[in-house]
Parts: C-alpha cells; sequence; structure tokens
C-alpha cells in the first residue's frame, strides 16, 4: 500500500509482511526503496529458515481489508527470492544451437552457464 499524508513522506506498508516498511521524499522513491525492502524481508525470512507467507488474493485487498486506509493505493510490487546455491544439470539441446549458444557466450565475455542464466532472467522479466 502506498500511502501519503500532506506533511510528511510517501509510505509503502505491505499488507502480508508486517514490518516491511518503506519511506520515501516521492512516490517514486518510496516505491524503489519498497522493492529493495521486500526483497531484503524475503531474504531474511529465508535466512532465518521461515517460509514467506502466501500473498492475499488482490480482491480480497481490495474489497475486504479494513486494516486499509482511505488514503492508501494498493500496488503490485516483485521482490527478488534470495540467490540460492549453484545446481549442475543435464540437458539435452540440438547440437546447432549448442554451437551458436557457445559462440554468443563467447561474443558476450561469459560462460555457457552464464549465457543460459542470462538469457532465461531475460525471457522471464527478471
Amino acid at each position: 500500500m502506498l500511502r501519503h499524508e500532506d506533511d510528511s513522506d510517501y509510505a509503502v506498508t505491505f499488507p502480508d509482511l508486517p514490518g516491511c516498511v518503506a519511506v520515501g521524499p516521492n512516490a517514486e522513491e518510496a516505491l524503489r526503496l519498497a522493492e529493495e525492502a521486500l526483497t531484503f524481508h524475503l531474504e531474511g525470512l529465508a535466512e532465518e529458515g521461515i517460509a514467506a507467507p502466501m500473498p492475499r488474493a488482490l480482491g480480497e485487498l481490495l474489497n475486504g481489508d479494513a486494516s486499509r486506509p482511505d488514503n492508501a493505493v494498493l500496488l503490485l510490487l516483485t521482490g527478488r527470492p534470495p540467490k540460492a546455491p549453484a545446481v549442475r544439470v543435464n540437458i539435452t539441446l540440438d547440437k546447432n544451437l549448442l554451437a551458436e549458444i557457445d559462440e554468443a557466450a563467447a561474443e558476450a565475455g561469459t560462460t555457457r552457464s552464464g549465457f543460459l542464466a542470462e538469457a532465461a532472467r531475460r525471457l522471464m522479466n527478471r
């Protein structure tokens, strides 16, 4: 939820993550900081072995959340999960495609694994 009082900064709170808050002098900065706060909060939960709560349905937050102030706007933000250790996998690819991947990885100055990971992130918009 993004809120702003006339005489204060903008604040972003997360209804499903009590204690996760970001504050900024304008809406843009508050939202940027909110993404960082969300990621940091989720990393902290993971480090402590606590599962992140399932987010409530947007409809529930829009229609049934009595704790939402009238001056609050609901937003959807993406938190980045903590980086996990690398895992070796065995995949099958067309030989010609693999040669193209290796060539593109060399041109990009990275490894085959790094290239494939970056391609996957871009395809998934991360």
